[in-house]
């Protein structure tokens, strides 16, 4: 699995460094391509991959069922980071951007192509479950803690919090759901283009990734001690205590296995839009998500190898 492993993060990175090599072409830049990307992967490619996966993948209410009683489970490492951030006296305008890098990781962009190519599209379905509490956990907690480090007064389920929070992808993977419920399928005619635009997510999310990393401002990389401690939690101390967490659970191996990955992925890259719009470090918000992104590269092949000997 090891092996595997790498040549998934080899593969990540070809794909990443055509995006890269796009974001530096003037034609790209002109047409707005980094942003047109963005909005085709989030608005169409992704919410179409999570309804595909959720009608092949899951299929019936009783595996259904099996996935969502591991809701509780990704909320682990929120209530840690807030609560750390308390003990290491994280100050604004950084508390709340420490918190969400500790606590909320990049499901659709890294997570997602890393455990479906090592486990499979059945990983996909597992994979939800974490996507969906990281995703309304961050549109609602995450954000309201940026408001909070720039002054701002709002409340936690607010109308623009809550327009966010019914994003593309998770209303795709809400229909799904519904579908699913009520004993329903897509009829071939609509399946298919859904299922061959949905294939297209993964390796468009990664040029994506390329293009973000292009564009990072490298040179404003500075060694300090809240950037040294926000990679020790989100490499180190929150993938250890899910790994402790879901070792002790009575859960199938797969379901193990996806968690404890995808705790251990990078930032999520709506941070550095949402840090801005917040008045919080948006600065240090969009640096972590180059800094993280970057070193899961090298420690994806490390987690893998722990879930070979311990799951």
């Amino acid at each position: 699995m090891v092996v595997q492993a790498i040549q998934s993060v080899i593969s990540m990175l070809i794909l990443m460094l055509i995006g890269a090599w796009l974001a530096g072409k003037d034609w790209f830049r002109k047409s707005g391509g980094t942003g047109l990307l963005s909005k085709l992967i989030v608005n169409v490619l992704v919410p179409l991959y999570m309804l595909n996966n959720v009608l092949t993948k899951v299929g019936s209410r009783q595996k259904l069922w099996e996935i969502v009683v591991c809701l509780p489970l990704p909320m682990i490492s929120l209530a840690l980071g807030i609560w750390m951030a308390g003990r290491l006296n994280i100050h604004a305008p950084r508390r709340g951007v420490f918190i969400n890098v500790m606590t909320f990781t990049n499901c659709v962009l890294v997570g997602f192509p890393i455990i479906i190519s090592l486990f499979g599209e059945e990983a996909a379905a597992v994979g939800m479950v974490y996507y969906m509490v990281n995703t309304i956990c961050f549109w609602t907690i995450g954000v309201q803690l940026l408001r909070e480090d720039g002054g701002q007064k709002s409340s936690l389920f607010s109308k623009a919090g809550l327009k966010k929070l019914l994003s593309p992808p998770l209303l795709g993977f809400l229909l799904g759901v519904v579908l699913v419920i009520l004993g329903l399928s897509l009829p071939a005619v609509l399946a298919n283009p859904v299922s061959q635009l949905g294939g297209c997510a993964t390796p468009m999310a990664m040029m994506f990734v390329g293009c973000i990393l292009r564009d990072a401002d490298w040179s404003k990389l500075k060694i300090s001690r809240d950037l040294l401690l926000v990679l020790l939690f989100r490499f180190i101390v929150c993938p250890a205590l899910m790994l402790g967490v879901v070792y002790v659970m009575p859960l199938p191996a797969l379901n193990k296995q996806v968690f404890f990955l995808l705790s251990s992925m990078p930032a999520m890259t709506q941070l550095s839009v949402m840090s801005k719009e917040s008045g919080s470090d948006a600065e240090f918000a969009s640096l972590l998500i180059a800094v993280t992104t970057v070193l899961s590269i090298f420690m994806i092949p490390v987690y893998t190898w722990i879930v070979t000997l311990v799951l």
